[in-house]
């Protein structure tokens, strides 16, 4: 009921899966996709650059993971994913994505709070990368840029335990859940999702702007009253 009410409008699908294989994904994606599971590190770009020739331009540097990692859904399932696949094609992109997630899994760069939203979409990343050839070539592509966006935002936060990280983090999970139960073989739904991201953010940095304004402005008052 609750994925029902999430479902994004009729829009333009990432291409066509497999009825069989796409059954399995989806119910990968709720059984073990959930709120507090996921990965321990990221690097979507880096990853994909390893895994796709280097088609990703902004790719960053790999290291050494800072925690055990998380579950490669895809790898642990992967017989099951092979078996449920129609041809030697897709056999391939689940390997490929496998070992992507291998790499994101392990990737230092963000912390640990936001590398657990981004594992949780390892089952939609596989269904769109299925689906659509140029998940691959794309940098633009929807997908890519919501896992990215994820991925630099949270390097860019100092401190998750402060009301804005705490915030920020609040935001992404709900996102992510968002897509996990709503209807992930849709474009519109990554894109609509990105712009939420986009849209908090935006309204975070506003809101930093007139708290350091206020600041600004008592501490002129507090100059002043000195000179008085």
């Amino acid at each position: 009921g609750s994925a029902g009410a999430r479902m994004a409008p009729a829009g333009t699908p990432i291409g066509q899966v497999d009825a069989g294989l796409m059954a399995l994904i989806r119910r990968l994606a709720f059984s073990e996709a959930g709120p507090g599971s996921g990965a321990s590190g990221y690097g979507a770009d880096a990853a994909f650059a390893a895994s796709a020739s280097g088609s990703f331009a902004d790719g960053l540097a790999r290291g050494a993971p800072m925690a055990p990692m998380a579950p490669n859904l895809i790898r642990t399932h992967r017989d099951a994913l092979r078996e449920a696949a129609s041809g030697s094609l897709d056999h391939m992109v689940i390997d490929v994505i496998g070992s992507l997630f291998d790499q994101i899994l392990s990737d230092p760069k963000v912390p640990p709070q936001v590398a657990r939203e981004i594992g949780r979409l390892q089952l939609p990343v596989l269904r769109a990368a299925l689906g659509d050839p140029s998940f691959f070539s794309s940098r633009r592509h929807p997908v890519r840029r919501f896992i990215n966006r994820i991925a630099s935002i949270g390097a860019a936060v100092e401190d998750f335990d402060a009301d804005r990280g705490l915030r920020l983090l609040a935001r992404i999970r709900e996102l992510v859940q968002e897509v996990v139960e709503g209807d992930f073989e849709q474009i519109g739904t990554f894109e609509s999702k990105l712009g939420a991201l986009e849209s908090f953010v935006a309204e975070q940095a506003r809101e930093d702007v007139a708290t350091e304004h206020g600041n600004a402005a008592t501490l002129l008052q507090q100059k002043e009253d000195q000179l008085r």
